[in-house]
C-alpha cells in the first residue's frame, strides 16, 4: 500500500510540472494582471499558452507592454508567435515605464499610452 501511494505521488507531481512547463493556459483576451500565476514582481517570468487567432485585443507599448495588455496579442506583435498558430511564450515581469508608445507589426497595432501604468511591465519572449 505504501509504495503505491509513493508511486501515485510521483504521477501526479509529474503531472502538476509537466502542465506548468507547457505554461498557463489564456485567452486572447486575458490580461497580464489577470493571469493565474503565484509571483508577478519585478523579475518573475513565467509561461502562458495562447491559442490560435489571436490578432486583435487590447494592446499598449511596443516590446515592453503595460499590465493590461493581452500577453497573447503581445506576443504576436512582439512576433514570438504567430497569430494563426498560438503557443506557449515567457512572460518577464519588468519595471514599468514612464510612457509606452504604440505601433503596428505582424498584423497586430498596439495603443499609445502617454504615462505611467503602475511600478511593473512585461516583455514577451520564446520559452
Amino acid at each position: 500500500m505504501k509504495n503505491v501511494l509513493m508511486i501515485l505521488a510521483v504521477v501526479c507531481c509529474a503531472a502538476l510540472l509537466a502542465s506548468c512547463a507547457q505554461g498557463v493556459a489564456v485567452d486572447c483576451a486575458t490580461k497580464m494582471r489577470d493571469v493565474k500565476v503565484e509571483k508577478k514582481d519585478e523579475g518573475a517570468s513565467f509561461l502562458v499558452k495562447c491559442p490560435a487567432a489571436c490578432a486583435s485585443g487590447s494592446v499598449w507599448g511596443v516590446d515592453t507592454y503595460t499590465t493590461d495588455s493581452s500577453p497573447c496579442v503581445a506576443a504576436v506583435h512582439a512576433g514570438v508567435i504567430k497569430a494563426d498558430k498560438g503557443g506557449v511564450v515567457k512572460i518577464t515581469v519588468v519595471k514599468g515605464l514612464d510612457s509606452y508608445p504604440g505601433s503596428q507589426r505582424n498584423g497586430v497595432t498596439t495603443s499609445e499610452w502617454k504615462t505611467s501604468w503602475g511600478t511593473t511591465a512585461f516583455t514577451v519572449s520564446a520559452k
